[in-house]
């Protein structure tokens, strides 16, 4: 039998990489699964981004979709990202609320060593205090400019455009004996690592409904829509992780070849993965017009909400074998989650009781060590935030920082343990 000669690009389609057309092709006659993350960083967009995010989305029109299973992991997921987007701005005030004070603390020993004219310091301490208080006043106005966000969904300004867009537009719930038979099926691949979802074995003897599955029940929902309209799939998604995406030295290729294979072996229509900067970026094909500052507040917003994070039980165990090692970071990270995440550099040397011509450096390595230990063990995920972050003023670490999920955990803990004792 004689085979005929092929393209160089036939039978490749997983190795070759997504190109910007194949994303307009998408855009514009293609099934826009939006993941469960895409949503809830409508919570984290300017209002600049919201809007042309918005306006996008509402041009693709009918085509614009959300799986039961995102729709889902909104809602489950939708208190914690109003608390990430509050504790944030929390965070900032106290800083520059604690920077003002040693700042003024430093001009006050500064006039003292100069001997300077008392009009001078005070003209200084005026533009000093100025300008904490004006940035302050920017970070409340650019917050309160996102509009009203709360739990209560009723008024909640991001539920409210929310529901607009997706009015009709959410995929329904699969049958019980569909949703045991893909619950089964998701374990299973991400036992034997097959992409989507498998990044997420962490997840699987965890506390939430879904475990480690739901990335593949949104894949599984969103194919068998693709199919039924007989579209290319485009699953737009903040997520960044290599059980969806190619990637090569960090540049973003296009889908995971086992996910274009098998998408190919249901559906002769193609299947794309799409960033939300993009529908920004490409939005001309839609005959939309959007700013490049959109752009770049939709790149700097979209970070996924399934980022790593500490579990109660990693962070009790790393505290616990620092305890054993007589290590003071311990007493140093409990103190920085008592402070919403901050610890300055003074208060480390109280804590340690060390002398003051003591350096700092290699101060994160018993925590580093542990944490790399508790990876090894599989209690913490690769590529969580490191348990203690320096941050610098020119060489010297002026304060250390530790995750916001590690402060809301240790706060947990703190709260748990009063309920106790009462």
């Amino acid at each position: 039998m004689t085979l005929s000669n092929g393209s160089l690009d036939r039978g490749f389609a997983g190795l070759i990489p997504q190109t910007g057309e194949e994303v307009r092709r998408a855009l514009s006659g293609g099934l826009l699964s939006l993941d469960a993350n895409v949503l809830l960083n409508f919570y984290r967009y300017s209002p600049n981004a919201q809007s042309a995010l918005l306006e996008v989305l509402r041009a693709v029109g009918d085509r614009v979709w959300v799986s039961h299973q995102a729709a889902r992991e909104f809602w489950r997921n939708r208190c914690r990202a109003i608390d990430d987007r509050n504790k944030a701005t929390e965070q900032v005030r106290k800083m520059l609320q604690d920077n003002e004070l040693k700042t003024l603390q430093g001009l006050e020993l500064w006039a003292k060593q100069t001997a300077i004219p008392a009009e001078i310091k005070d003209r200084v301490r005026d533009r000093l205090k100025s300008g904490f208080s004006d940035s302050v006043e920017l970070i409340d106005a650019e917050t309160g400019q996102a509009g009203r966000v709360t739990y209560d969904a009723a008024t909640d300004s991001v539920v409210i455009m929310l529901r607009e867009l997706l009015d009709g537009k959410v995929g329904p719930p699969l049958s019980v004996d569909e949703h045991q038979n893909a619950v089964a099926e998701a374990s299973r691949r991400v036992k034997d690592q097959i992409p989507p979802g498998y990044k997420d074995a962490s997840k699987e003897n965890g506390t939430g409904p879904d475990g480690a599955t739901g990335d593949y029940l949104v894949w599984h929902q969103s194919i068998l829509e693709a199919k039924n309209r007989d579209l290319p799939l485009a699953i737009v998604t903040g997520d960044e992780k290599e059980d969806w995406w190619w990637k090569h030295r960090n540049a973003f290729m296009g889908p995971r070849s086992e996910l274009i294979d098998e998408f190919a072996n249901q559906s002769p229509q193609g299947l794309h993965l799409i960033r939300p900067v993009q529908l920004i970026e490409h939005a001309s094909i839609l005959d939309i017009e959007v700013n490049a500052e959109a752009a770049s507040d939709v790149a700097r917003g979209s970070v996924t909400t399934e980022a790593p994070r500490w579990s109660a039980e990693a962070v009790r165990e790393l505290l616990r074998r620092l305890d054993a090692e007589g290590a003071v970071q311990a007493d140093v990270i409990r103190f920085a989650a008592s402070q919403g995440g901050i610890i300055d550099r003074e208060k480390i040397y109280e804590i340690g009781g060390y002398d003051s011509d003591r350096m700092l450096r290699g101060f994160t390595r018993p925590s580093a060590r542990i944490t790399r230990d508790l990876q090894n063990d599989g209690l913490v995920d690769e590529g969580v935030e490191p348990m203690l972050t320096p941050i610098y003023q020119d060489v010297t670490a002026v304060r250390f920082e530790i995750p916001l999920d590690v402060v809301e955990l240790l706060a947990a803990d703190a709260g748990n343990d009063s309920a106790s004792i009462d």
